[in-house]
């Protein structure tokens, strides 16, 4: 999947709250879906991009970030997704309303309740299982088998089938997998190089290095200021996140946890991992998590993690950073696009680099990867008139972005020194897992050599942004950290070449208690480690243990291990 997919979704996926940018609703109540077929209703288009004839009107409901932006006269409803798709399918777009990402599924809850659901529309994982559960969304089953492009099955169907499986329900299916079966949740450091320089310390090499970083950045006035108001650790109410989650802190003492925090999360994508005895266990509730939180407790008295953490967003742990307040996140492949490339096109004085994940001890460091588990998808109310549609555009959009006749006017467009992310625009998307750490390693050669006749459209774009920064354009600088030499999608491609992956178990659908017992066991948990992060004794979390599995978590773990044992029995 593209990386610039990856920046206008990540900020949202990983609750970040992007909240600066909001369109106003459209309407003032959603509209239900298209009415029942009638005599004079369109016949179905055959094939995978036939044009509908007369055409149709879809609606569906959208959500955005702070990183969209539009050309001049554009918006949602009227850009080269919309157009392209009215003239070449036949298909017309009506978006019922949009909001931001941090207010995107509290409200589709509220339709979903009224059963006040537009044609097609984006959910997550609880989303889905609850529709489902109520037999409100169509079965996909037929129309993909019928009407998918080759290309589009590759999509779905890539690393092993995974996406297709956890998007079907007994046999069929019923969902659009939007993500899934890639590596790019995995974390690196991204570190402030121009205070290590100011502070005397290297990049670190270990774990008690970067303590050791995170205290001095704190304590030593890195931004030369003479006050004591920086902070060494990036860290947010999320806990665990794509942007300043403690992710890959926790991986680094051999620890797997992840529950997000914040109101979008879902608490259903846990994360199992085989035991000596070959059964699955919640990687939560290992004892080197409780070292970790050790660790973290150490930096918060150390006033080296922001006080406040535990009551704001992405959105705002951002603004802190790019402030200048803090000097190191753990964050995934998206971090330097957002939120950190405004902040170094706008100061020549700020130097971040990015460093793989460094281990506690003698032990290799791996990085948890949950990736290959979707969180989000696509979903086709069950009284629409053409659920065959949903596959027809997401053809549409696949075949111009990856397919014979790609135009990278559907996946970017320039104006002067603005890049416009047109792939974000469209109202289904889709993608590879592998795109974009085969673009960088073929974009790196290119460098090398000097020669970029081999590139894709998308990675040629990136080659030129490359060279544009090396000339002096800070504002490509992201280019250069997200496809360069030693940067996100290089060090992905290292991770993976030396197989140093933690990978979740458990890829299956959310079992039945995960679903009743999900919320209340992703508040305890996320409440327990951070008043032990605050302060609150590390015993605690041996208690937690206790009631995680007391509530909920025993069930949990034998269905888990119920799964594994019918799946592998297969």
């Amino acid at each position: 999947m593209a990386v610039l997919m990856l920046v206008a979704v990540a900020c949202s996926n990983n609750n970040a709250g992007n909240s600066a940018s909001s369109d106003s609703p459209s309407s003032s109540a959603p509209a239900s879906a298209s009415a029942a077929p009638s005599e004079s209703a369109p016949a179905v288009a055959e094939g995978p991009l036939a044009k509908y004839d007369p055409p149709i009107e879809l609606t569906t409901v959208r959500h955005q970030n702070s990183g969209v932006k539009f050309m001049a006269g554009e918006d949602w409803d009227n850009n080269i997704y919309t157009r392209e798709l009215a003239v070449q399918l036949g298909i017309k777009l009506k978006n019922n309303w949009v909001v931001d990402d941090l207010q995107f599924p509290k409200k589709l809850s509220v339709s979903m309740v009224a059963g006040d659901l537009p044609d097609f529309f984006e959910v997550n994982l609880q989303q889905l299982q609850l529709l489902v559960d109520a037999g409100q969304i169509a079965d996909l089953t037929e129309v993909y088998d019928k009407y998918a492009s080759d290309l589009t099955k590759r999509s779905i169907e890539e690393s092993g089938g995974v996406k297709k499986d956890v998007s079907s329900f007994g046999g069929k299916l019923m969902a659009i997998p939007l993500d899934g079966g890639g590596r790019t949740d995995a974390q690196f450091l991204y570190i402030r190089n121009d205070w290590l320089k100011k502070v005397g310390l290297e990049p670190p090499k270990n774990m008690d290095d970067v303590i050791a970083i995170a205290k001095a950045f704190a304590n030593d006035d890195p931004d030369g200021n003479g006050k004591k108001d920086t902070f060494g650790l990036s860290l947010d109410f999320n806990l665990f996140n794509g942007w300043s989650g403690v992710d890959g802190f926790f991986n680094g003492y051999h620890a797997y946890p992840f529950n997000p925090g914040g109101p979008n999360s879902t608490g259903l994508k846990l994360v199992f991992m085989k035991g000596a005895d070959g059964q699955l266990a919640y990687a939560d509730i290992q004892p080197e998590v409780k070292t970790a939180l050790g660790k973290l407790q150490e930096l918060y008295k150390a006033g080296a993690i922001n006080p406040e953490f535990g009551v704001i967003n992405g959105e705002k742990s951002a603004e802190i950073a790019t402030s200048g307040k803090v000097g190191m996140t753990f964050g995934a492949t998206f971090v330097p696009s957002w939120p950190l490339n405004d902040m170094v096109a706008n100061d020549p004085n700020v130097d971040w680099g990015v460093y793989p994940l460094v281990s506690a001890d003698d032990q290799p460091v791996k990085a948890l990867s949950n990736g290959i588990v979707p969180t989000r998808y696509m979903v086709v109310n069950k009284k629409s008139e053409h659920p065959e549609a949903l596959i027809k555009m997401l053809n549409f959009y696949l075949e111009v972005n990856y397919g014979e006749s790609r135009d990278e006017e559907y996946h970017t467009h320039t104006e002067g020194d603005t890049v416009f992310n047109t792939f974000s625009y469209a109202p289904v998307q889709g993608g590879f897992a592998s795109t974009n750490i085969d673009d960088g390693q073929a974009v790196i050669k290119a460098l090398d050599s000097g020669d970029p006749s081999a590139l894709t459209p998308t990675a040629k774009v990136y080659y030129d942004n490359i060279l544009k920064y090396r000339g002096g354009d800070r504002g490509q600088w992201w280019y250069e950290k997200t496809f360069a030499k030693g940067s996100a999608y290089d060090l992905l491609f290292q991770y993976q070449e030396g197989d140093k992956f933690a990978t979740n178990e458990f890829t299956g659908s959310p079992t039945d208690t995960m679903v009743s017992k999900a919320s209340a066991l992703r508040d305890l948990q996320v409440q327990t480690f951070t008043r032990i992060i605050t302060g609150e004794s590390l015993d605690s979390f041996d208690k937690f243990v206790e009631n995680w599995k007391a509530q909920g978590g025993d069930a949990i773990t034998k269905e888990v291990n119920d799964w594994y044992a019918q799946k592998h029995a297969q």
